[in-house]
């Protein structure tokens, strides 16, 4: 299995350019323990899921999550970060079922 690397955010984000972490509001989402009630939700449904991002969900892309992965440039890399390594995850499933 493939592993994320830290400053990618559990939605995709690279945390190098989120505003949030530069700003240092945020420490970045794999770089501390949330609490069950964050307010950032792919934290929260990522962690219920036991997965590493939302690449990785079955439900990719998400009701949820579409909407945000058109809001900004960042959001649209992301959301395409995060498409690949769906298609990624889908293949090495078939590939290695």
């Amino acid at each position: 299995m493939r592993k994320i690397n830290e400053m990618i955010g559990f939605c995709g984000v690279d945390c190098g350019v989120c505003g949030d972490y530069t700003a240092g509001t945020c420490p970045g989402c794999r770089k501390t323990v949330w609490p069950a009630e964050d307010p950032c939700p792919p934290v929260g449904c990522c962690g219920r899921r036991g997965i590493s991002c939302c690449g990785e969900c079955a439900d990719f892309p998400c009701e949820m999550m579409r909407g945000f992965y058109e809001e900004s440039e960042s959001h649209r890399a992301a959301g395409e970060r995060m498409r690949q390594w769906h298609s990624a995850k889908e293949e090495e499933e078939r590939v290695h079922p």
